[in-house]
């Protein structure tokens, strides 16, 4: 447009419009007038219609200008443009193309397998470069993979040649499995167009990726103000969805998706255990589509053997659904093959889905085996520790008898302060008056790093140093302050009467509990699914604590969500406590039966169950009846079958009846629930339980009583669970893998090995693991942070186990005679992120647009926004209807040409000029009677 009305333009083409004019007045100017008679009969005929003739012939000049006018706006295409044009400086392009694992997503497209990144790849070919190749100025073009976005795949200026060469490029690579947000990209596109550092460049991101629903819900603010500080940056993006079946812009439905299913864990109960021990293994699955599936199988593999499966009789639609497989490992390594202290464990799905992605049906997990699990039992009182009235005699009993594979070692406490506890499996301070600040703080970095520690108090406690040193105000590692003092022994006569009373002595705080790792398995039967609580709460009955340590429900404690109190005391107030509450819930509920549509409810709630209740409360009775009693009356904690009990529930639910439900349930608690007795606290990666009774008979016939059977199975799981902080781990793959190591041993060489397994390769039967390349990353100047020297590695891009040696220099720490010390070994397994790719949903449009102001959204099957990328004005010079128009035109510009042609017809030379009519009509016949001459 700018050019059209340039004066220079303008004067060329006035002088073309004006053209036909000159040339119609040099041809009128260019014959000499003769008068000739003949001619007058012609001219005295021309006057008669000379108006006429003037208005055909300025008709006929007008057509030709306009034809003129109109090729000139052809050529200037200015007719309809936008009035915004085009932009014609060269233009940065970078493609953000994922290639995160969802992208695997396939179907069949006219009778040929395809996927979604298959797909972006053509899209980044196929329309987008070939679409820019084809503008008028230079295009560059950089493409970011998700997965590495520092390395992008440059394509220089795009031509046919580099177009050739970015598709050679992207045919080697394929889905990752890695998974890295979209803001990422956006971000580090943000950073390459800053390093381009001019304005005189176009920049335009490009986004092609599969869109899903998990992606932009939970990134969705990120990537909201990436877009925002691009598009405030004036950079164009354009969002391409490769997915099928094919997004509209404008469709406001829920996509379809295809359906998958996916292994979402796959985790050992401990990270480390002894040669020959069974360990458990508890397997998750996910179906994420819409239909039921049948007879899923998972076969379990042991360093590349196939060991055992696992079937799923139904996986429900959208549901997570769990089974526990037990393994024994008998290979814990030796001093030649010290890396085989590791087993690569694998889930895989046997027969894979109708579609889905492959990717999340197998999950690895590794584990340490050692030939026995070292334990650390630090005990207050080391003379008696070989005798009943030891504090660790019954525990040392369990590990080196009951349980076996364990060795134990003993230390003091003031060896905490030096004594290096990372090689130990857990801790056990039994009994342990005080802990010094510098064994505190060791105590803690073990836990905090992934260690376990159980502790069980005693008489020798000091509640002062375990406030001030272990429980640190809350930040320390023990989960509650301690009272001044503990509670009072029991009388003989108190201790009989409380043995024989068939009272629970453990109380689950909250039903949830029997989910924690310390006291799940207890609860389940051996495929893994729940029992009744009585089976093993049935063995809590028949002994007695006489002393422990009265934790209050009050304090800073009470909002730690890192602390859970497990197991309580029952409560051991007498009745007369209840007395006024219950009369108060009595007098509530007689003033709610005024109601007329609850009176149907009166006789079970008010006449039977608040009158015996009532009753109850005025006696000398146990408390925990008066619990028991609310209990039924509530019938929100039991199921005893009886016909009263759907009353009860649908009357509770009544919200009429909410502030009485609420009163009855805080009587039940505080009549039901004492002080704690067994709590657990996690601490950066590692784990602490608190006993606050002994761990021996001192304070309690625990060990030795008719309920000693609940000890062994609650100490066993204590133990797993101390010994599992490191199992937690679930590294998804990319993720940075860190290690911390001691200042004083900060420089180390580091080697790396890679296993992991693929069962196509050795077919059904199995075979051996991949081997483990063992790559060697040489000296390693660790990263000082916190006191600490931090080792990171980056690098693990697949699923599989990653096993590190890390050994001391010689020389380089404490002098040069300084041997290097025995190497450590480190193993992390990484899993595909199945929580996020997994889900194959589709996000909304709204979803989309809603986090991507100003970003335009394209479907696969929608190639018309690429013009914007060839650099064409949208005008009407490229449509038909114009050039239908010049075809018009000319037409009628030849017709009355023709017509107002010097050569008349014969009828109009009659109308206009008879005579000479008749004096050709006579000519005519003349020389058609004349013979025609001899040869």
């Amino acid at each position: 447009m700018n050019d059209f009305i340039n004066p220079a333009s303008m004067a060329a083409g006035v002088a073309l419009v004006s053209a036909p004019i000159l040339i119609h007045l040099i041809n009128r100017m260019r014959f000499k007038r003769i008068r000739w008679a003949a001619m007058e009969f012609l001219l005295k005929a021309q006057k008669r219609m000379r108006r006429k003739m003037i208005i055909e012939q300025l008709l006929l000049l007008f057509l030709r200008c306009l034809m003129v006018f109109l090729l000139g706006l052809l050529v200037g295409r200015f007719f309809g443009c936008s009035p915004d044009g085009v932009d014609k400086r060269q233009t940065m392009h970078v493609v953000i193309l994922d290639d995160s694992p969802s992208m695997a997503d396939g179907w069949t497209d006219n009778n040929a397998s395809t996927t979604a990144f298959d797909q972006a790849k053509k899209v980044v070919t196929e329309q987008i470069a070939a679409s820019a190749a084809q503008a008028t100025t230079a295009q560059t073009m950089e493409v970011l993979r998700l997965s590495d976005l520092g390395s992008p795949i440059s394509a220089g200026r795009l031509n046919a040649t580099t177009i050739e060469e970015l598709g050679t490029k992207l045919k080697a690579v394929g889905p990752s499995p890695v998974r890295v947000s979209v803001a990422d990209g956006l971000k580090r596109a943000k950073e390459l167009f800053a390093a381009q550092g001019t304005t005189d460049t176009a920049q335009v991101v490009h986004v092609v990726s599969d869109f899903r629903e998990t992606d932009w819900q939970r990134d969705g603010e990120p990537i909201k103000q990436m877009i925002q500080e691009l598009t405030a940056a004036k950079v164009k993006v354009h969002l391409t969805d490769v997915v099928h079946p094919f997004r509209k812009p404008d469709e406001r439905k829920t996509l379809l998706s295809h359906d998958n299913v996916g292994i979402t864990e796959f985790r050992a109960e401990r990270a480390i255990t002894a040669r020959d021990q069974p360990v458990k293994f508890v397997l998750k699955v996910k179906n994420y589509g819409v239909s039921e599936l049948k007879d899923q199988r998972f076969s379990i593999w042991l360093n590349g053997v196939e060991n055992t499966s696992v079937s799923f009789a139904t996986l429900p639609p959208n549901v997570e659904v769990e089974q526990q497989v037990l393994l024994t490992f008998h290979r814990a390594g030796s001093e030649d093959k010290p890396l085989d202290r590791f087993s690569l464990v694998m889930a895989k799905l046997e027969a894979p889905e109708n579609g889905g992605i492959a990717v999340d049906n197998v999950r690895y997990a590794l584990i340490e085996v050692r030939d026995r699990l070292p334990i650390l039992i630090v005990e207050g009182r080391p003379n008696l520790r070989d005798k009943k009235e030891g504090d660790s005699f019954y525990l040392r009993r369990i590990f080196t008898g009951v349980l076996g594979g364990y060795q134990i070692d003993n230390a003091l406490p003031g060896d905490l302060a030096t004594k290096d506890l990372r090689p130990y499996v857990g801790v056990f301070l039994m009994n342990v008056g005080s802990v010094p600040d510098a064994g505190a703080a060791n105590l803690e970095k073990y836990v905090r790093e992934g260690g376990g520690v159980g502790v069980f108090l005693g008489p020798d406690v000091s509640p002062k140093d375990y406030n001030k040193n272990l429980y640190a105000d809350g930040n320390g590692l023990f989960p509650v302050p301690l009272p001044e003092r503990p509670s009072e022994p029991l009388t003989e006569e108190q201790k009989s009467a409380k043995l024989y009373n068939f009272q629970k002595k453990f109380l689950l705080r909250d039903p949830s509990a029997k989910q924690h790792p310390a006291l799940r398995e207890l609860y389940l039967d051996e495929r893994g699914r729940p029992v009744r609580d009585d089976k093993f709460d049935n063995q809590l009955l028949f002994f007695t604590i006489n002393q422990y340590w009265p934790v209050k429900r009050i304090g800073k404690w009470r909002d730690d969500r890192a602390v859970t109190e497990l197991y309580c005391m029952p409560n051991e107030q007498p009745m007369s406590n209840f007395d006024t509450s219950v009369n108060q819930l009595h007098t509530m509920l007689t003033e709610l039966f005024t109601d007329a549509e609850l009176e149907k409810y009166k006789k079970v709630v008010l006449d039977e169950q608040s009158t015996g209740v009532r009753r109850l409360s005025l006696q000398n009775e146990p408390v925990f009846k008066l619990a028991a009693a609310l209990d039924r009356m509530l019938s929100d904690q039991r199921g005893e079958g009886d016909a009263t009990e759907a009353v009860l529930r649908e009357f509770w639910a009544n919200p009429k009846a909410g502030d009485a439900r609420t009163l009855a349930m805080q009587i039940r608690d505080s009549a039901k629930y004492g002080d704690p007795i067994y709590l657990a606290k996690r601490l950066g990666r590692g784990r602490v339980t608190a006993f606050l009774s002994t761990g021996g008979e001192q304070w309690t016939d625990w060990p030795t009583g008719a309920g000693g059977g609940s000890y062994v199975p609650i100490i066993s799981e204590m133990e797993k669970f101390l010994s599992g902080g490191g199992a937690d781990d679930n590294l998804k793959v990319g993720e940075t893998i860190e290690f911390r190591v001691d200042e004083a041993n900060y420089l180390k060489t580091v080697k790396r090995a890679f296993v992991t397994h693929d069962p196509a390769k050795t077919g059904p039967k199995g075979g051996t693991a991949d081997p483990a390349p063992v790559v060697d990353l040489k000296a390693q100047d660790m990263v000082p942070q916190e006191g600490k020297f931090v080792f990171r590695f980056t690098d693990d891009k697949q699923p599989g186990g990653y096993l590190f040696t890390l050994t001391t220099l010689k020389g380089q720490v404490g002098g040069a005679n300084v041997p290097a010390e025995e190497p450590e070994y480190r193993g992390v397994a990484a899993n595909v992120d199945t929580a996020r790719e997994g889900d194959l949903r589709r996000a909304t449009n709204d979803d989309i647009k809603t986090n991507s102001p100003n970003a335009e959204l394209h479907s696969l099957d929608d190639a018309t926004w690429l013009d914007k990328i060839k650099q064409k004005q949208t005008d009407l010079s490229e449509s038909g209807w114009m050039f239908l128009l010049l075809l018009l035109l000319l037409i009628a510009e030849q017709a009355l040409a023709v017509r107002l042609s010097y050569h008349a017809s014969p009828s109009e030379l009659e109308s206009t000029a008879p005579s000479a009519a008749a004096a050709m009509h006579t000519s005519s016949n003349r020389t058609a009677a004349e013979p025609t001459p001899a040869a």
